[in-house]
Order: structure tokens, then sequence, then C-alpha cells
């Protein structure tokens, strides 16, 4: 070793030892996000890294990989990813969490390479698609493409002579139902089918309004062929072909008008590259390499990476041993006779309670002498809160099991003579019947409606009084018929207030 690093073995060994330590303090998000990558709309982001790693491959002959800048560029975004993973770990917020993770990444990227990372722009803007899409986008999404879906399709049946009625997302054809669920709601389309449009305009389009105009495209190609899919089963099953709509055949429909979809998106590619004579392109720098350092500089800079990724994955991972967890009286003595409703429980299956994360849950069914509903009561209660172990707004759940909203609003309650809360009431529908659900964070003494507001104060409590316990507190009750809406607000209302003031010994203020 001299006073240059000219050794290339030498100048790999303080990457790997960054990599490493990243791997290891971060191995426990990298569960978590392989989780959400394991759920039907996010399986596309298993793709990202291999993807990375040929896009980077492809570019070997015009970069210098090999050739480090040993950068104090990389610091700053490393510090602000470091902060943006712990507080996502404080307010359980997952996208924050996988979002600080690709912030590690790039930063490393440009510890190593400095300025020329403008090299690699679309390698690692492709890589920002290893973060999966957050829930409540996730969610506005599948609800919207969900409900386009089923109008162009009812229009497409109606023009064939088909007799069919929609219901929000429920297609009545008569002889039979459709439900247009989230899985047939082209989200997974839409994701898939934009990485494609990046992918086919990088490689084979090199006017940028072409491959612009690619990505302009999917949206409403990925709204026809899901419509398409969901109209060809309709015809299908007045036909007497019920089961194309079920199991294999539902699941095989779904791949196959994907592969046309991406086959017309490639075909619109070739399309417009024969009026292609602009051949600019947004790599037409050759990198010029790295230029030698001294030794002391890639091991401050490695001291620094290593030191920081076993600080951030030290605080995050012992977040719930540092947490108070304030003693309270357990669910199973929740009482089954309150202010003469009278209350039956009912127990999860294992695999629910498994994905609820609840330490501790009520649900019993109340009736009382008088009242024709019946109100089920649903709090699932947390010890701590942290990603992938915390309470959260029941609408994915409903909208998930079929249930459309008709409006959704917040209501104050009087739960008694001195205190009037702000509860979330939502009227949702499905198929023929009507539902009425309600629910609120009840979160060391506060009643919060917001999920956002709700992550706010669990940072808060977390670095002000060390304590991120808490519930949510779920009411729900099917409307019969013949009942008025304002005469089931009444009900669920004086439910609420009746059980007020046994909530408190339950779930601590």
């Amino acid at each position: 070793m001299g006073s240059n690093m000219k050794n290339n073995k030498l100048n790999i060994l303080f990457p790997s030892f960054i990599l490493i330590f990243l791997a290891g303090s971060f191995f426990p998000v990298f569960q978590k996000m392989s989780i959400r990558w394991d759920s039907g709309d996010n399986s596309y982001c298993y793709l990202i890294i291999p993807l990375f790693i040929y896009l980077c491959w492809d570019r070997k002959e015009s970069f210098k990989f090999s050739e480090f800048s040993w950068s104090f560029l990389g610091i700053i975004p490393l510090l602000l990813s470091a902060a943006l993973i712990i507080t996502g770990e404080l307010g359980s917020v997952e996208t924050m969490l996988y979002t600080g993770l690709f912030g590690c990444i790039v930063s490393i990227i440009l510890v190593l390479y400095g300025k020329r990372i403008y090299h690699l722009i679309f390698p690692i803007f492709l890589l920002c698609f290893m973060v999966p899409i957050p829930p409540f986008i996730n969610k506005i999404l599948t609800f919207k493409l969900r409900v386009t879906a089923s109008v162009i399709s009812t229009k497409l049946l109606q023009f064939t002579g088909v007799s069919v009625l929609r219901e929000g997302n429920i297609l009545d054809l008569g002889i039979s139902k459709l439900q247009v669920v989230d899985a047939c709601s082209g989200l997974r389309y839409l994701i898939s089918m934009l990485l494609t449009a990046i992918l086919v305009g990088y490689f084979f389009n090199k006017v940028r309004w072409h491959r612009f105009f690619l990505i302009a495209l999917v949206i409403p190609l990925s709204v026809f062929v899901n419509s398409f899919r969901i109209f060809a089963t309709g015809l299908l099953t007045v036909n007497g072909y019920q089961k194309f709509a079920q199991d294999f055949y539902h699941d095989f429909s779904g791949w196959l008008v994907f592969m046309i979809a991406g086959g017309i998106l490639t075909g619109v590619s070739f399309a417009l590259k024969q009026f292609e004579k602009n051949t600019s392109t947004f790599f037409l720098k050759v990198d010029d390499g790295g230029k030698p350092v001294k030794l002391v500089k890639p091991i401050v800079l490695t001291t620094v990476f290593c030191g920081l990724f076993v600080i951030t994955g030290f605080t995050i991972n012992n977040t719930s041993d540092s947490m108070i967890q304030p003693n309270r009286i357990a669910f199973e003595k929740f009482p089954m006779k309150i202010a003469g409703w009278y209350g039956k429980k009912s127990y999860l299956s294992k695999e629910i309670l498994n994905s609820l994360w609840a330490d501790d849950y009520i649900q019993a069914s109340y009736q009382k002498r008088g009242v024709e509903n019946i109100v089920t009561l649903f709090v699932p209660y947390y010890k701590y809160q942290g990603t992938r172990h915390t309470a959260h707004a029941p609408q994915s759940c409903l909208l998930g099991g079929g249930w459309g909203i008709i409006s959704s609003n917040d209501r104050f309650v009087k739960v008694n003579e001195k205190q009037k809360i702000k509860i979330k009431c939502m009227l949702m529908v499905k198929g023929d019947v009507k539902l009425l659900s309600s629910y609120f964070f009840f979160q060391r003494g506060r009643v919060i409606t917001s999920p956002w507001l709700n992550k706010y104060y669990m940072m808060a409590d977390a670095i002000t009084k060390k304590r991120t316990d808490g519930a949510l507190v779920r009411i729900e009750m099917i409307i019969p018929p013949g009942q008025s809406q304002d005469n089931a607000y009444r009900v669920m209302e004086g439910f609420l207030g009746d059980i007020w003031g046994v909530l408190g010994d339950y779930v601590p203020l």
C-alpha cells in the first residue's frame, strides 16, 4: 500500500464492507420489504434488482465501475436516509422505511462515484421501483380503476345486447353476478406495464417524446384491456360458461390480457421507431473514471457509512424494547353485559390474527332489547407500534372484502355529559346489503380519525413519552331493510356512548 490506491483488490475491499454492513444492519427491513413484495400488486418488485444489475452490466464498456471517486457528497443523503428510516419505524410508515433504504443504496453509489453518478441515472431511476406503492395510493388507485373497469365493461356488454345492471363494482347479469374485486382493478397491469413501457422506450426508442408517449399510453391501455377481460368474462357467463370467471381460468385470463397489452406497447414502440430520425440518447458521454485518492479517504468514508448503518439498524431494531408498556386489563375480561346490551364473543383465526399483528383484542356481537340491530365491536390493542405491528384504518380490509363505499364522513358523538368525540363513519354496500361502519384510533388518551395524524402523534409520543401503545376501535352493524340511516346512526352512537366508560380500563390513557 502506498499513498495512492493502486491495488484494485484493496479498492474493492471498502465497498464490500459497506454493502455487508448495509445488509446486516437492515436485514429486518429487507425481510419486511420482501413481505410487501409477496403481495399480488407488488410482485413486480422482484424484477427490479436483476434489472438494475443488468442495466449496469449493459454499460460496462462505457462506465468504469472498478474505479471509485470516494466522494463526500454521499454523506448528506445518507444522513437524510437514516433519519427517514428511523422516522418511518417510529411512525409505522413502511413507505418511509423502504424509501430510506433506497436512499442508502443511492448514497453508496454517490460516495463511490461522485458526480459520475450522472451516467447511472436511468438504472438508479428504475431502482426506485423497488419501493412498493404506498398502501393509501394503492387503495385509491384500486378503487378508481375498479369502478372505471366496471363502467366500461357494462357499456360493452349492453352494446352487445346483454342485459346487465351495475351497482358499484357488482355487475348483475341476471343469472349470475360478477364482482370486480381488487385483483381485477387493473392496478397490477398498470405498474407492470409502466415498467414495460419505460424499458421498451429506453431500449428501442431514442426520441424522447416517443418514450413519453409510451408511458402516457399505459393508463388508458391498462383500463381498456382489463375492461375487455371483464366484458369477455361476462359474455362467457351469460352463455353458460361460469367456470371461466373462477380459479385457474380467471388467473390465466389476467396473464393473457397482460401479454396482449405488452404486445400492443411493443408494437407501438416499433411503429414509432420507423419515424425516428433523431438518434440522440440520454447518455452520450463516456465515463472518464475515478482519480487516485489517498487511502485515508475511503477508510474515513467506509467507517462513517458502516457506523451509521449499525447505529440506525440498532435503533430501529430495538425501538419496541425501549417503549413503555403501561399496565392494563386484558380483553378476556371485557364485560358481555353493558347498559342493557348483551354480547357474545367471537374469535379470529390464527391466520387473520397473525396478519393483524395485535397483542390483544376483543371481538363481540351485542344486542339490546327493543333494538333490531346486532352491533359488532372489534378492538385490536397494541402494546407498542412500529412497522408491521400497528393499527391501520379498516377501509382496505372492507374494500378488499367487496364492500363499496357509498359515503364517508366524520361525526361528533356525545359519549358523556362533558365529552364529545369525533369518529369516522362509512356507509357501505355489497349487493343488497348495507353496512354502517365506524372507527377511530384510541391512542394514549387521544381519539383520532386521520391515519396521518395518528402517525404524527405516534412519532411524537415515541420521542416525548416513550409510548406507542394504542388501539383501533371499530363498531359495525348491518342496516336491515326498512330501517332509516338516521335511526341506524342513533343506534351506533348510543352503543358507543354506553361502552365509552368501559374502554378506558382496557386501553390505557
